[in-house]
This record gives C-alpha cells, sequence and structure tokens, in this order.
C-alpha cells in the first residue's frame, strides 16, 4: 500500500512540473508578442499621433494630393520603390535614422538612383556616407531657431526653422551643393559672423545640405531637424511650409522609417530576412527551454522529512586559545601577544568599572587605580608600556595584568 501511495505522489509531482513549464513557456510566448506588437514611440513613426510622431505631417500631405507610402523595413522600401517606379514622380524620405543601418543605407541609394529627392532627417555622418555624400555630421542637442539666408526652392530667403539637432559641413568642393540654415558665430564684439547666402555652410556647418544628383546618388537633402517636424513642433515657426515643399515636390512619396532590423551593417550571421538574430537562435532557445523542463519533470523527487545529524567536531576554546599561543611562542611575536593580552585585559576593565566601550586608556588607568589603590602611572605602564624582551617577561605580564584585573572592582 505505501509503494502504491509513493508511485502516485511521484506521478502527481511531475503532473504538477510539467503544467508549470507549460504555463511558463505560455507567459514568456505572450510576453515576447507583447513586446513585438507594442507601438513605437519613435520620433517621427508615420503612425504616432503623439508628441513625437509624424501623422500629422502626413495627413497634411495627404490634403495637399501627396500619395504617401509608408515603409518599416528595406526590403518593403525597395518594393515599394518597383512597383511605383522610382522615377522623377517619386521621392523618399528618412523619416527617423536611430535605426538606418549602413547596409540599408547602401541599399537605398541604389534603389533610389533614379527618384526625384532624397530626404534624411539628421543622419550620422556614416549614413550619410553611405548615402554617397561626403558630409561630416555634428550633433547641437539645442532647440534654436535659425533662419534659412538662402533660396533654393524647397526653401524660402527669410524662412525660420525651429527644433535643430545636427549641423552638417561638406568634405570638400561639391558643385552644386547649397546650404541653408547656416550655424554663424557670434564675436567678442556682439556681431554674428556672415554666412553665406545659398552657396555655402556658415562658419560652423548649416543645418540643410541640398545636393544634386551625381552618379552615385539622386539629388540628396540632407535636414538636421528631426524633432522640428514632428507633431509637437510642426506648427512652430516655418517648419510646415519648409516640410511640405520638401517632402510634396512630387505626386509619390515613399515614407521610409527604418525598423531594429535594418541596423545591421552586413548580412553576415543574420537572418535570411535581413534581422541581427541569426535564423536558428530561436529554434535553440526553445529546443533548450523544453530540454530543461523535461529534464526538471525526470529528475524532479519529493522532498522528504528533515534529518538531525550530529556535529562532526566539537572544538573546546581552551585548545583554540592554547593553539593561538603556541603560533605566537613559535613566531616569537612577543610584541603582537603582548598586545593581544593588553587589548583584552583593557576591555574587561571598561565593562568591570562601568566604562564606556570607546573611553581612552588614561581615563581607563584612573578608574582602575581608584578601584585597586594602585598608582595611575603603574597602571599605565603595565596596559601601555613597553613590550616584553622574553618569555619571563611576558608570562610576568600575563600574570600583573590578571592580577590587576581580579583587583579591579566599581567603585
Amino acid at each position: 500500500m505505501g509503494t502504491v501511495t509513493s508511485v502516485a505522489a511521484v506521478a502527481k509531482s511531475r503532473s504538477f512540473a510539467a503544467w508549470l513549464g507549460a504555463v511558463l513557456l505560455g507567459v514568456g510566448a505572450l510576453a515576447v508578442i507583447a513586446i513585438m506588437t507594442t507601438p513605437s514611440d519613435a520620433a517621427m513613426d508615420p503612425d504616432g499621433l503623439g508628441p513625437t510622431g509624424g501623422a500629422a505631417l502626413i495627413a497634411v500631405l495627404d490634403q495637399n494630393g501627396v500619395d504617401v507610402v509608408t515603409t518599416r523595413t528595406i526590403e518593403d522600401t525597395t518594393a515599394a520603390l518597383r512597383e511605383g517606379g522610382s522615377g522623377a514622380d517619386t521621392s523618399v524620405v528618412i523619416g527617423n535614422t536611430s535605426n538606418l543601418g549602413t547596409a540599408a543605407a547602401a541599399t537605398l541609394r541604389q534603389a533610389t538612383l533614379g527618384a526625384h529627392r532624397v530626404v534624411a532627417l539628421s543622419p550620422s555622418s556614416a549614413q550619410v556616407r553611405s548615402l554617397g555624400a561626403e558630409v561630416t555630421a555634428l550633433r547641437i542637442g539645442a532647440g534654436v531657431e535659425i533662419e534659412s539666408r538662402c533660396d533654393i526652392g524647397p526653401v524660402d530667403e527669410g524662412d525660420t526653422l525651429l527644433g535643430i539637432d545636427a549641423r552638417y559641413e561638406l568634405r570638400g568642393e561639391v558643385s552644386g551643393a547649397r546650404a541653408c540654415f547656416p550655424l554663424t558665430l557670434t564675436t567678442d564684439e556682439g556681431d554674428a559672423g556672415d554666412g553665406d547666402e545659398g552657396d555655402g555652410e556658415g562658419d560652423h556647418g548649416a543645418v540643410l545640405l541640398d545636393l544634386p544628383a551625381t552618379s552615385e546618388h539622386a539629388p540628396l537633402t540632407i535636414v538636421g531637424s528631426t524633432s522640428g517636424f514632428t507633431n509637437r513642433a510642426i506648427t512652430e515657426a516655418d517648419n510646415a511650409a519648409i516640410a511640405l515643399r520638401l517632402l510634396g515636390g512630387s505626386e509619390r512619396l515613399v515614407w521610409y522609417h527604418p525598423g531594429v532590423t535594418d541596423l545591421a551593417d552586413s548580412d553576415a550571421g543574420t537572418s535570411d530576412d535581413g534581422g541581427l538574430l541569426p535564423r536558428w537562435l530561436m529554434p535553440a532557445l526553445a529546443l533548450v527551454g523544453v530540454a530543461i523542463v523535461l529534464l526538471g519533470v525526470v529528475r524532479g523527487r519529493r522532498l522528504g522529512r528533515l534529518v538531525h545529524e550530529p556535529l562532526p567536531v566539537v572544538v573546546r576554546a581552551v585548545e583554540t586559545t592554547e593553539a593561538r599561543g603556541r603560533l605566537y611562542r613559535r613566531a616569537q611575536d612577543r610584541p603582537r601577544a603582548a598586545a593581544v593580552l593588553r587589548l583584552a585585559t583593557l576591555d574587561r576593565l571598561r565593562s568591570r568599572l562601568g566604562l564606556r566601550r570607546g573611553d581612552p586608556v588614561d581615563v581607563v588607568a584612573r578608574a582602575a587605580s581608584a578601584a585597586t589603590g594602585r598608582p595611575v602611572s603603574e597602571i599605565l605602564d603595565l596596559v601601555s608600556g613597553p613590550a616584553p624582551t622574553d618569555d619571563a617577561a611576558l608570562v610576568r605580564l600575563a600574570q600583573d595584568l590578571s592580577d590587576l584585573e581580579e583587583k579591579a572592582h566599581r567603585p
């Protein structure tokens, strides 16, 4: 009967472990699904209705007759360009470059060679080079308002832009390149340096660079402002007008919002769809998880009652003291042994005479002198005098300290 009961208990325990493993796997799967389906709050998200989203600008473009196609991977972007044609009636904007890898940027450059215009918002130096331009990007991180000082079509003379994220400087001379919104340095006398009125970058670069088409890339406009075109800031200054002229110059606009799968700089070690993780990783993790659950089910055992066992060895305190004394004697460390004896005596005297643990030696000596009638100088010499020079002196010191403790009583 007992054996049957034990077998039933083991079976019940294994069944519970199996159900627990299944529940844990289900919770993990739900967590992964929730993370992957959570709406993005990245800047200029085409579906973002919050302050950092770009839905307001897309709605205005749509009202002005622009066919806006939103994509979130480089594969979808190139497919959209192939389907609608990448000729003069199609523009491309990279709404948020935070997830744009150099490999994706190079692919986009090839796919947009015949496009009307490519607009990149706040790209880095590496991203701009992958797009085919030799430009250096320098972050600003200040919400300043800058005047255009140029007239290049998408930007009129006197336009102001609020919400600057980066500035750009050309690396060498580029024929036909035009700069707007130059950043100038204020001199000590308070005069601002003069920026170029259309051809040039200003004393410290420009927020907008317009580069003509070459054999390497389509007409490319680099704008150092992402926050300026969000739902929160699009109505500030002339941001809306600048955005509409930049992005509404063609009948069709491909709004490319890179996802995390486009961060990879190469295809080595990634999945076939361009992801950062190899395709075998998730099945391998699932297999390992199942193996751990099965191991727990197979090896799981019901805990029995607690068993009291005696300690294997009992060591008396006097044996520890004698062993330490033999170590001191073997090392001939009389000063150390004397210091240990004196410290122990001082601690016991403080406790016996009602003193505090932190009281100094002279206070303990005066209290011991009052309790024993011995001179203070004699007690000080005993508890803090010179170290003994031989074993006999060490033995006498130990005896004198013991005698002092025996005669000391709280007054």
